[in-house]
């Protein structure tokens, strides 16, 4: 039987770090250029006893992510023992239905449900952690390759899912979310959209807007939050 995702693990703290690397204009903007999104999430969760969960991330397999989870705390051993996110295999296509339902993605009647549960499941990949008993911290490394939306070399967009996918809130807990773009980004960044995950309140906005500050010289855009939003980028280079 296929180990089930993860989709209750309880989420005291958690921050997600994203910095943009700016590798399309390297490339003279050709038809292979990309950008990168790399993506540090820290959490503080609540295990009720040792146990391996399989945790899910939001990474888009045809484009390209790498990731790995480990835990900080704990044991030497624990930290020295990173898991690997990996890509679900077809068969294995069922286990992604709890997530589709959580992040609000609905399945069309009209079309064949095994092929799109395959093509869902090619957008996460999932890893197999080991976690001790008690509170721990817990930390995710992950690099996404970021290609052309509609075929444009100029614009990019990302996703990110505060907390994650297999994290379950608990009371007023904050959910940290930072974007910083590359040292003098001279393009254009659309205003963020911040949408509330299905059956949750509208997103939560303890601190942090759309609006952009300089850190440096880099723009970067920041929030905390007490509900589960979604945040979509989308930016684009001068012509």
């Amino acid at each position: 039987m296929t180990t089930p995702i993860t989709t209750d693990l309880v989420v005291y703290n958690q921050g997600i770090n994203i910095d943009i690397e700016s590798i399309a204009p390297t490339r003279g903007f050709d038809t292979e250029a990309y950008d990168v999104a790399n993506m540090t999430i820290t959490a503080t969760v609540e295990s009720p006893s040792e146990a391996t969960y399989r945790l899910v991330l939001a990474a888009d397999i045809e484009a390209g992510t790498s990731a790995i989870a480990r835990v900080v705390s704990g044991t030497k051993e624990n930290f020295k023992n990173p898991a690997e996110f990996k890509r679900i295999v077809k068969k294995d296509a069922e286990i992604i239905r709890p997530i589709l339902a959580k992040a609000g993605i609905a399945l069309d009647p009209a079309i064949d449900e095994k092929k799109q549960l395959e093509a869902h499941a090619a957008q996460y990949k999932v890893a197999d952690l080991k976690i001790p008993a008690g509170r721990q911290v817990l930390r995710i490394h992950a690099s996404q390759v970021l290609l052309p939306v509609g075929g444009d070399p100029r614009k990019y967009r990302f996703v990110m899912y505060a907390p994650q996918l297999s994290l379950a809130p608990a009371g007023n807990v904050r959910l940290g979310a930072t974007v910083v773009f590359p040292l003098d980004f001279n393009g254009t960044i659309d205003a963020p959209l911040v949408e509330a995950m299905p059956n949750q309140p509208t997103a939560n906005v303890v601190a942090g807007s759309e609006t952009p500050v300089l850190v440096g010289a880099q723009q970067a855009y920041g929030w905390a939050f007490q509900a589960d939003p979604k945040i979509t980028f989308t930016y684009a280079y001068p012509a």
